[in-house]
């Protein structure tokens, strides 16, 4: 992993210095094209902002009460390897958005 230090972020070049990132909760973190495609396709990733309102408002506010618990024990159930799973587990916190060729991904709470 480094640091990009024209836009801010770090670049993650694969699943260890993705992991690692995730786990120092880096506010930006991107992706390159190198990686994109084999993080599209071992990651299960959190819903859309529009999907996640949609889940909100159709339970009333109380879906990320019942929603953690369950996707844990999914996750703990799956035959992921450890580093996948916990990929998985702390992308949750995570929005991502295309950038012309690789992805970035930014902490939800820099939304608020």
């Amino acid at each position: 992993m480094k640091a990009d230090g024209s836009n801010n972020h770090f670049v993650a070049g694969n699943a260890e210095e993705l992991l690692s990132a995730l786990e120092k909760k880096e506010p930006y973190i991107l992706i390159p094209k190198h990686f994109k495609e084999e993080f599209l396709k071992n990651t299960q990733l959190s819903l859309t902002e529009k999907e996640q309102m949609g889940f909100e408002l159709g339970f009333r506010g109380t879906a990320n009460l019942l929603s953690s618990p369950f996707f844990h024990f999914i996750n703990w159930l799956s035959k992921d390897s450890k580093q996948q799973k916990r990929i998985d587990s702390k992308i949750r916190k995570y929005t991502l958005k295309n950038q012309e060729d690789s992805l970035l991904l930014y902490l939800r709470q820099l939304d608020y």
